[in-house]
């Protein structure tokens, strides 16, 4: 079946959530230099990113670990968090694929946004991205109350656009969240894979794309199988 409906992740889907967290990490240095030490600033770095997990960290453990890591930059994990939470949405930088994508696509049918993360920040990188009046349709888990995989976020969306769960495919990066939480409804699911391998132990989704920001051919083909 044809789906009636497209799904969108945003961080790492529709945006480049990578590259800003990148960017906020070199601002944040910038701003604290001396919690940085220059001889261990690439292994600094480094392991930010691991602790960040590509935005998959629960906020609090991350800010918790960032600041025990580097008690030299005198924050409080609160702080840090509002700082990151205030910051890191300048970052973004749009790009024009992804939007031309998706007005493309709603000429055919509905397309929504469904993201983990809070509405302020979220809408603040749709905004962003020159995403907002593109994409009027919007399912965060902060205003939902609910973060993928958990079912009610993906229900609360499916109702939006009155769609069953079969008729709808759902796009994002996240093996589990995404993929795995989309399919358990019965959604088609299509990875954004980033060059990962796919994990073992879950079922593997309907179509894999490496990427959708900076190259828009491949999910451009997948839709135009499905739409």
């Amino acid at each position: 079946m044809r789906p009636r409906a497209v799904f969108f992740d945003l961080d790492d889907t529709l945006i480049d959530r990578a590259g800003a967290f990148a960017r906020y990490v070199e601002d944040l240095i910038l701003r604290h230099p001396s919690a940085f030490p220059e001889a261990r600033r690439a292994g600094d770095v480094a392991a930010l990113h691991a602790m960040d997990g590509r935005g998959s960290s629960d906020r609090t453990v991350f800010c918790r670990r960032v600041i025990d890591t580097f008690p030299g930059l005198g924050l409080s994990p609160e702080a840090l968090w509002q700082d990151m939470s205030s910051r890191l949405p300048t970052f973004v930088r749009p790009s024009a694929g992804p939007g031309a994508l998706v007005e493309d696509l709603r000429r055919r049918v509905p397309v929504a946004v469904v993201s983990n993360g809070s509405g302020r920040v979220q809408r603040a990188k749709l905004e962003r991205a020159h995403l907002t009046t593109l994409l009027p349709e919007v399912f965060l888990s902060g205003e939902v109350g609910a973060e993928k995989p958990d079912p009610r976020i993906f229900r609360a969306a499916l109702a939006c656009v009155d769609r069953e769960a079969a008729e709808v495919l759902h796009v994002g990066d996240d093996p589990e969240r995404d993929i795995a939480g989309a399919a358990r409804l019965g959604m088609a699911t299509c990875w954004v894979s980033h060059g990962r391998a796919w994990p073992s132990g879950l079922p593997p989704p309907t179509f894999t794309v490496e990427r959708i920001v900076g190259n828009t051919a491949e999910i451009s083909r997948v839709l135009a199988q499905w739409t």
